[in-house]
């Protein structure tokens, strides 16, 4: 599929194709950030820090407009310039916890479109990246000055950076950066994320959940001692940093907010880790992890600056993205959803009410795994050396084999919150649904259809020639693009 082809369908005609046919073999969708919507005054933060003044929306002639004003003075108190002698700055402006549609992640970014306006003569051209995930990625064409130019991307093109190995999965929340790095004033209208993507049996099973027939674990704070230190010592036994430390008292169990009388976890932690609930997910009886098809929970964010009581630090009262993190054991143990993932769920629109938030698996950020295996001889015994210690092996699972073995756990252990967590928060209502899945029978069925010429969708329903997406012709399944 080209990006024309993408390009050239309305925002009209995706939104119908997503919304109504909820079980197409191919989905799309747009991702626009409007400038003109945002109200005067909105800031985005530079590459390397929080909301920069120099990167706001501004009131013009055109309407309201993301405007970056490049002037940076150097250590004799005089502007920095570029090559055509213009002020500048070495840095660009970032667009925290972007959170792609729900169900999509970056691997699904057909094109990214950008429509920028410079003031003045670039010495560099226009580049977009992923803070942390990979190097920039350069604009290529020509572009006008004092003039509006639609920039295109294709994500495929993205290199990952050195050493930037934490986020080189498909995470569905992004920290978008662009600009021209030793650049002057530019504007900034919008950008659109172009997605595509094709739908799995899980997403089928995932949006055919019958909460009134299926299984739930669900925490309820309520039968949680309040938290306090008492004579064991411990300010909570059940919730901790997703690192591993807990008997802390910016993590703990109380009432909620003003006038919300029921027990919630209660973070006031402020820095980058989310709450970890020490109790275990036991999987219901007959089921495993993979039979899970929901996690959600109910959260209110303050606009109380956090504090880590460990340092004092506090950070500024802004938005995170809310998460959901699996491990296997506690306080240690591997990432099967790896660090980041947050399952597509953008900041919070309002502080100071509840929200429901909801996460499906089928989202989770799956990694390799590299560890050490005890060896075992034939008939399962390990084996030892010299020193009576257990021989090991180095082995390697791929993202296949880790969601694999994750799929056999009954137990698993799950992170909640923000990431990061700069605001006060209360959470309640954590619930976690399983339900057997269905088998996709269609197809096996319509294999048998032979020499007829007629083409099928993977349900049995006829298809004509400009039908995209997984189709059966002659007993023969391909994907037409």
């Amino acid at each position: 599929m080209t990006f024309h082809s993408l390009k050239s369908l309305s925002a009209l005609a995706l939104a119908g194709m997503f919304a109504v046919n909820a079980y197409a073999e191919t989905l799309f969708e747009e991702l626009v950030i409007d400038f003109t919507q945002k109200e005067v005054g909105f800031k985005l933060n530079s590459y390397w820090s929080g909301p920069n003044d120099n990167m706001q929306v501004v009131e013009t002639e055109e309407g309201n407009l993301l405007f970056i004003n490049g002037v940076t003075v150097g250590e004799d108190g005089t502007p920095a310039v570029n090559e055509a002698g213009y002020p500048c700055w070495n840095t660009m402006t970032r667009y925290e916890n972007l959170a792609l549609p729900k169900g999509f992640n970056f691997s699904n970014i057909q094109l990214i479109e950008l429509e920028y306006k410079p003031t003045q003569p670039d010495n560099v051209p226009f580049a977009i990246q992923l803070k942390q995930t990979t190097d920039p990625l350069y604009y290529e064409g020509d572009i006008v000055v004092n003039e509006w130019n639609t920039l295109v991307f294709d994500p495929t093109a993205f290199t990952t950076g050195e050493g930037s190995d934490v986020y080189t999965g498909t995470p569905s929340v992004l920290d978008f950066c662009m600009g021209a790095n030793g650049s002057s004033n530019y504007y900034i209208k919008s950008i659109t994320f172009y997605l595509e993507k094709e739908v799995t049996q899980r997403e089928k099973d995932e949006a055919a959940l019958d909460k009134s027939t299926a299984a739930f674990i669900e925490f309820n704070f309520d039968n949680w001692e309040v938290s306090g230190e008492g004579a064991d010592g411990y300010f909570s036994p059940y919730l901790g940093s997703n690192g591993g430390s807990f008997n802390r008292p910016d993590m703990i169990i109380d009432k909620g907010p003003e006038g919300y009388n029921n027990n919630c976890a209660h973070v006031i932690y402020s820095g980058w880790t989310p709450i970890f609930i020490t109790e275990p997910v036991i999987v219901p009886e007959g089921y495993t992890a993979d039979d899970l098809r929901l996690v959600e929970y109910d959260i209110y964010e303050t606009d109380i600056p956090g504090e880590d009581y460990t340092n004092g630090n506090s950070s500024d009262a802004r938005n995170g993205a809310p998460l959901i993190r699996i491990k296997d054991v506690y306080p240690w143990g591997w990432h099967p959803v790896g660090d980041g993932t947050s399952a597509g769920n953008a900041q919070l629109p309002s502080v100071n009410e509840w929200h429901h938030i909801e996460f499906r698996p089928s989202a989770f950020e799956w990694k390799e795994r590299d560890f050490k295996e005890n060896v075992v001889d034939e008939n399962g015994e390990p084996v030892l050396d010299d020193n009576g210690e257990n021989v090991q092996k180095d082995t390697h699972w791929d993202v296949d084999k880790v969601q694999q073995e994750f799929n056999k756990f009954t137990s698993f252990y799950i992170s909640i919150g923000f990431f990061p967590c700069n605001c006060q928060t209360y959470v309640d209502n954590v619930k976690l649904w399983f339900q057997k899945g269905g088998e996709d029978t269609a197809v096996e069925g319509i294999q048998a259809v032979k020499g007829n010429g007629i083409m099928y969708n993977i349900y049995g329903q006829p298809v004509n020639e400009n039908y995209r997406g997984i189709v059966i012709k002659d007993g023969k399944k391909f994907i037409k693009k």
